[in-house]
């Protein structure tokens, strides 16, 4: 493959995962400049050592193994040499930056993506990976099994307790703007 094929190939790469891994970065860290930070350098570190990768058809199951071994090494980083971070409201920020949808009833909706956000926010940690890993990173069952080293059945039981907590969770806060499938449907 030559260069420039290579390198068009990359930038499609880029366009097609770089907002769902910000998404899921920011999903592990909670700091929206750490999250772009580390799926910049992951992409950059692709390119400058990695490029027999770009072509791999396990790229996407590759990608979100990186920046989430990125972000674990971010958080005991951080862990070591805490820093002072300046107070600013995340769900508004991510809100404008990635939005699911436009519409008529986008004060509804954003409601609905706070709360699911919160929702989320309190899965417990391996479940919470296992479900962003499939509903944000769109990574098959398998890969995710691979990505994380257990099972398939594991993945299964996980992002069914996700499902199970998140509706419960939806339910209690007696708000339905929208159905719950509509925003994270499964993969089929």
């Amino acid at each position: 493959m030559d260069r420039q094929d290579l390198y068009t190939q990359f930038r499609q790469l880029f366009q097609e995962f770089y907002d769902p891994l910000c998404k899921y970065a920011f999903h592990l860290l909670t700091d929206r400049d750490g999250s772009e930070d580390i799926v910049q350098e992951v992409f950059t570190r692709i390119w400058e050592k990695h490029q027999d990768v770009i072509p791999s058809p396990k790229i996407r199951a590759y990608l979100y193994q990186a920046v989430r071994n990125s972000c674990f090494n971010f958080l005991e980083q951080k862990k070591r040499f805490p820093v002072a971070s300046a107070d600013w409201n995340a769900e508004e920020e991510i809100a404008a930056s990635w939005d699911i949808a436009e519409g008529p009833e986008e004060d509804n909706l954003q409601a609905y993506r706070d709360l699911l956000k919160n929702g989320i926010d309190q899965l417990p940690p391996k479940c919470r990976e296992v479900f962003l890993l499939s509903r944000t990173g769109h990574l098959s069952n398998q890969e995710i099994a691979d990505n994380l080293g257990i099972s398939v059945n594991t993945v299964n039981n996980q992002t069914w307790k996700a499902m199970k907590l998140l509706k419960a969770f939806v339910q209690k806060a007696r708000i339905w703007v929208l159905p719950f499938f509509l925003i994270f449907s499964a993969r089929q």
